[in-house]
């Protein structure tokens, strides 16, 4: 299949090269002796004409001015460079060689207020923008990394990221657009929108080939997106080529990958000595003598006597990462190219096994990519953009026997085996497995097959503009159609392995084993495929046009989309997921001090019924530009830039992952079915669906969202304060309604119906700092903050029992916990307190006896208002360039985060007896009669011979999980042209950086970022999944 894959993305290498061969060899007659006239426009990057721009020969002072429409024209020589020019954009320089037409489109300079920022299906010059929106452009994400989801907490304000773990090729991160606002039956995940086309993969961009990264926030912002808004919108622009001679910018990027944090896990000495205290502090016998505990502390025999750390076993302690991209671009006034090629190599942390045959289980994880954007002026008023990328990955590792990469339950076996119990590995050869128990991690490592994880996706769009300045100036209308094909599958070389177990050694001090495991060791394979296609197209009306001190904008826009899941396992699934939309917009300026923004998005689905399945999402907003009133002069030297602007509207969100809610199933039983036709031994009962009697109404979520923006800039500019307040009540959540009584027939399933009502307000905060301190010295920072505040005002559910009980009034994640009261000090105080399950003694936890029953039980289970999702989140960017050398850190931190340390594998102590799992650190801060510490972190030890109430999930394991992290950190330096020019360079520069370097927390116990409830893909928790990655990378870049 994977030659199929390869064939079928055969074709783009042609377009490549045709496309080369087209631009860079067309013929070049040098300038001759004889006088051009040279005509064209000059636009702006939103390409409205350029009036009074200046059009200069280089090295004289002979030139002409633009007119009101942008139109130029002047006399030069063949030989002759031309300079264009304006305030506030950068001077361009181009080559007159033979041409009589040249169109010029200008760049806004950096930070000023002509620059271009995205907005949804559009662009507007950053001082009319009226919504709230954060970009990052390309130099602020060169970064090194396999994706770059995980790295934007923190340098965009109002993204909320975590980074779960995940091996090589599987990435674990989520993000959020200011926090939470919606119950986890809902999407809570943004749009992500790569070159106009929706529901891409946001890791699936190199992001050599981002040219923008732009967050959409507000109301006004996302409107124009209509159900898929509510959550925010990530909008991604690759590069682009710009009209030049070709440049060609070579990186390469060589790296070590280290494990951020790993539990730290007792020896098997110690593990041994803790149990024999946790039997003896109950009044009972120790179970290891010293002298045993001595054999394993030896090691004299490892067979019988093992003393084994998982992680050293399974781990290597370094890995390495290989990042390469080339990129050719330029063009000319009639068409530009960017060409882009990019790969990357990851070898994970498992260990090889040197002996093994007949498959390889290494862990590592390649990628390809290959982007081309192509943009022809087919004439003066009519341009064709294309847009092709294609990525290919390929990930192989252990096999985990269930149709996935072990990687993950590697994590998760290290901590259920105990140090003591059996080696990886026998002396004889032979993997080891406990009788009816856990196996060996080095078997699951090595001994069980490898699976390959591979996929393909191919994502061409062509975008067609036609300007219709014929019948009005600034009328144009666009095109844009896209179909992505996305194929992945999974083949793996299984292994049907023996495992033995050691009960001592005979007279001649051989191995005594007996199977655990009895298997031929024989070969088999698996093989699982799944394909899916997305069609995405759209056609707009585009207006722009100034009057004078009036700007006037418009927009309508219709669009729909396709996806098909080829691998579909039932017939709700099969049917085509379709979405269809209607936008507009309508914008106003006067005299770059007011502005006006209205928009609306009309959109639907047929996930909903034919009564409800479009809505309506109108959205406006004003800003006001304080600093270009007259009376504001007096100001302009302390605060030259003050803006104002405020936004309301309507969003909302159709993304469930239930479909057709608003049909019934009827489903087949054993016993009887609902027959279609007529029934016979022939014709089974199927499962169908019929219309709900009482869920008729189910449709998406409404968000109502506020956005009061203050945009300052001091020290002419070179500091710029952004700060957003922001309220979002989102109505209408689809939840269980569980104030339906069980006697209503539904058999335990309620209907799903328009409930929920959801609270989020905050606060996001954009400082920047950037100045050239002379043409040797330059400085920048840039610091972010967000926090938000979500409440649960509706949720569908019955009045509790109690009102600790409640959920209302806390947060959409709040955690349900028993409340520990401390440590108990005596025994009067047991005989006082309520009744605890279990064997209770000075040392263990006390538990608030909430309804004063005199029992704890299940009626003192509170809900406590915090969650594990960030509530704050904030960073700070800073660089320095002296002369060749620049350096730059960026820190990230979280706020306002709790994580439970939970009782499973390796947190909760001897639940099994002496078979029971590996034991983290943390358990040696712990209460004991010789030292009875109230503040310890572990009560009282126990053995499953003693069950008691210690390990409810409770108060007293909640934990601060905040951290500060140096996120990354970059040296480089460039070399001087004057050096590399006559090696034919235009700029070399050489840099060291580093990844998830270092991290203050109080949470010691893993890395605080995973988080406690497992990951997207897996049901690990307490530190059981693939950690985090650090890197150290030294790196190359090249531009000829």
């Amino acid at each position: 299949m994977k030659k199929n894959l390869l064939r079928s993305a055969g074709y783009i290498p042609g377009i490549f090269c045709l496309f080369i061969l087209t631009m860079l060899f067309s013929p070049d007659v040098s300038g001759q002796a004889r006088i051009l006239t040279v005509s064209g426009k000059v636009t702006d990057d939103l390409d409205a004409p350029v009036p009074g721009a200046s059009v200069r020969i280089a090295g004289t002072q002979l030139g002409a001015l633009t007119d009101e429409n942008g139109k130029y024209s002047i006399s030069v020589n063949p030989a002759d460079t031309l300079e264009f020019s304006y305030v506030g954009y950068k001077t361009m320089r181009f080559a007159v060689k033979n041409r009589v037409d040249l169109n010029v489109k200008l760049e806004a300079a950096a930070g000023g207020l002509n620059e271009v920022s995205v907005i949804g299906y559009g662009q507007q010059k950053k001082i009319s923008v009226i919504g709230a929106q954060s970009t990052l452009n390309a130099e602020e994400l060169k970064l090194p990394v396999r994706d770059i989801a995980s790295t934007l907490g923190g340098r965009i304000a109002g993204m909320i990221t975590t980074s779960r773990g995940g091996g090589p090729g599987q990435d674990n991160s989520g993000f959020l657009v200011r926090g939470v606002s919606t119950f986890g039956t809902s999407v809570r995940t943004p749009l992500i929108i790569i070159d106009g086309v929706p529901d891409r993969s946001l890791n699936d961009v190199d992001p050599e080939d981002i040219q923008t990264f732009t967050v959409l926030k507000d109301a006004v912002s996302t409107a124009v997106y209509g159900t898929r808004g509510a959550n925010g919108v990530i909008i991604i622009n690759t590069k682009k080529g710009v009209a030049g001679k070709p440049s060609v910018k070579v990186e390469l990027n060589q790296g070590v990958t280290q494990f951020v944090q790993v539990p730290e896990i007792l020896d098997a000495p110690t593990w041994m000595t803790l149990y024999n205290e946790a039997l003896t502090t109950r009044g009972r016998q120790a179970l290891y003598t010293d002298e045993r505990i001595d054999l394993h502390r030896t090691g004299a025999d490892k067979d019988l006597y093992p003393n084994v750390n998982w992680y050293d076993e399974i781990f290597r302690k370094s890995g390495m990462t290989q990042r390469a991209n080339i990129n050719i671009s330029g063009g000319s006034d009639k068409a530009t190219y960017y060409i882009s090629a990019g790969y990357y190599n990851e070898t994970g942390l498992i260990k090889n096994d040197p002996e093994q045959t007949g498959y390889d289980s290494k862990s590592y994880y390649r990628r390809y990519n290959f982007t081309a954007n192509i943009g022809v002026n087919v004439t003066n008023t009519t341009k064709v953009d294309l847009n092709i990328s294609s990525i290919i990955d390929r990930r192989n590792g252990p096999w985990n026997g269930d149709g996935s990469n072990a990687s993950n339950n590697l994590f998760a076996q290290v901590l259920r085996v105990p140090p003591h119990i059996i080696p990886g590995r026998y002396s004889n050869g032979a993997y080891a497995m406990y009788p009816g128990g856990f196996s060996s991690p080095s078997r699951i490592a090595y001994d069980v097959g490898s699976g390959n994880d591979y996929s393909a996706t191919i994502r061409p769009n062509l975008r067609l503009k036609q300007d219709l300045d014929m019948f009005t100036k600034g009328l144009s209308i666009s095109g844009l159609f896209a179909f992505d094909i996305y194929t992945d599958g999974t083949t793996a070389t299984t292994k049907n392995s023996a495992a033995e177990y050691a009960t001592g050694r005979d007279a001649d001090g051989n191995l005594i084993t007996q199977i655990t495991r009895d298997a031929p060791g024989t070969l088999g394979f698996f093989s699982a495929r799944s394909s899916t296609r997305r069609m995405y197209s759209e056609a707009s009306l585009n207006y722009g046009r100034t009057f004078g001190k009036h700007e006037v904008g418009g927009l309508v826009l219709f669009n729909q989309s396709e996806y098909v899941d080829g691998n579909a396992a039932n017939f709700t699934s099969a049917v085509p997921f379709r979405n269809r939309g209607l936008t507009g917009r309508a914008t106003y300026g006067y005299d770059n001090r007011y502005y006006v923004e209205a928009n609306f998005g009309y959109t639907g689905s047929e996930n909903f019924s034919p009564d409800n399945r479009f809505g309506f999402f109108p959205s406006a907003g004003v800003g006001y530009v304080v600093s270009n009133e007259k009376f504001y002069a007096v100001l302009k030297d302390i605060m030259p830039y003050f803006k104002l602007r405020y936004s309301y509207g309507l969003t909302g969100n159709g993304g469930f992952s239930t479909r057709f809610l608003y049909l019934t199933q009827l489903s087949k039983t054993a016993a009887t079915g609902y027959q279609f036709g007529i029934p016979s031994s022939l014709s089974p009962a199927y499962s169908g669906y019929a219309e709900s009697q009482i869920a008729t109404d189910p449709t998406w979520e409404t968000s109502y969202r506020h956005n009061l923006g203050v945009e300052m800039g001091f020290f002419n500019n070179d500091l710029k304060i952004v700060t957003e307040l922001f309220r979002e009540m989102r109505k209408g959540i689809l939840r269980a309604d569980q104030t339906i009584p069980g006697i209503s027939g539904f058999g335990g399933v309620n209907p799903t119906r328009n409930i929920g009502i959801v609270l989020n307000k905050g606060v996001d905060v954009t400082l920047t700092y950037r100045r050239t301190l002379s043409e040797e010295k330059w400085v920048n920072v840039t610091g972010t903050f967000t926090y938000n505040r979500n409440t649960n005002l509706e949720d569908g559910l019955p009045p509790q029992r109690y009102p600790w009980m409640e959920w209302k009034g806390k947060e959409v994640d709040a955690k349900t916990l028993y409340i520990a009261e401390g440590l108990f000090q005596n025994q009067a105080e047991i005989d006082r307190h309520a009744v605890q399950s279990g064997d209770t003694r000075i040392g263990d936890i006390k538990y608030k006896d909430l309804n004063e029953d005199g029992i704890i039980d299940a009626n003192d289970i509170a809900r406590i208002d915090v969650s594990g999702t960030p509530k704050m989140m904030y960073g700070l960017n800073l660089s320095f360039g002296y002369k060749g050398f620049d350096i730059g850190a960026f820190v990230q931190g979280t706020g306002k985060v709790y994580l439970s340390y939970g009782m499973g594998d390796g947190t909760r102590p001897f639940n099994s007896g002496p078979i029971s799992s590996a034991l983290m650190s943390m358990v040696a801060d712990r209460w004991t009669e010789d030292n009875p510490n109230p503040n310890a972190f572990y009560p009282r030890l126990n053995t499953e011979q003693d069950p008691n109430s210690n390990y409810l999930n409770s108060t007293w394991w909640l934990k601060p999980s905040d951290f500060i992290r140096l996120k990354s950190a970059e040296i480089g330096y460039t070399l001087s042209q004057s050096l590399v020019k006559r090696w034919g360079i235009k700029n070399l520069r050489m840099f060291i950086n580093g990844t998830n370097l270092f991290t203050i927390s109080k949470w010691k116990y893993w890395d605080p970022e995973l988080n406690d409830t497992g990951t997207s893909s897996t049901n690990y928790t307490r530190g059981e999944s693939y950690p985090n990655i650090k890197a150290y990378n030294f790196g190359v870049r090249v531009t000829f």
